[in-house]
């Protein structure tokens, strides 16, 4: 089973997706959308322009009652554009794997800016699907390593290198991008 079919069997299975629709419009995205998940990692944005702190409660009670995380985070905030949005972020296990849950509840034109540029770089791996190879290598060779998470190297970084500045191996991706000496 890839990890999309079984992010496919989450989702189904817990209800996931059904309790999120009662919430707003879920869209997912990432590496799901684009088929280049490398790790159980599913990225949730929700549309709903009426979102309220009682409602990421709620969410909250569903996501603990549900999911039992080894770790959870829920909170309000403004982005940089001034827009008020919510996050819930948190891990649990689903057939005996640890998976990283991100869901941001978004306006439509957030999650249009999103979908659109997940499905450019769909097209240009479709186009090419040397770039999707290049991509998930990549992915799975920082991830061996521990370097791929949020303070490290993303997801983000990757498609970059790859797309924008032809990088196709690990190797060359870690000699033009090193990680800042602390």
């Amino acid at each position: 089973m890839t990890i999309k079919e079984k992010a496919e069997k989450l989702l189904c299975e817990t209800g996931l997706l059904s309790e999120l629709q009662t919430y707003g419009d879920p869209h997912l995205i990432g590496s799901y959308r684009m088929d280049m998940m490398v790790y159980n990692d599913l990225d949730i944005d929700i549309r709903n322009d009426f979102m309220t702190l009682e409602k990421l409660h709620d969410l909250t009670y569903y996501i603990l009652k549900t999911f039992s995380p080894t770790w959870y985070e829920a909170r309000e905030e403004v982005n940089d554009e001034g827009k008020t949005v919510w996050f819930h972020g948190f891990h649990a296990i689903f057939m005996d794997e640890l998976w990283n849950f991100d869901l941001w509840f978004f306006d439509e034109e957030t999650i249009t800016k999103a979908e659109a540029y997940c499905d450019a770089i769909t097209a240009r791996c479709c186009r090419t699907p040397s770039l999707k190879t290049a991509i998930t290598a990549i992915k799975k060779d920082l991830l061996s390593q521990g370097l791929y998470r949020y303070d490290k190297y993303t997801s983000m970084d990757v498609y970059h290198a790859v797309l924008s500045e032809n990088i196709t191996t690990t190797q060359t991706f870690l000699r033009k991008h090193p990680l800042p000496i602390i």
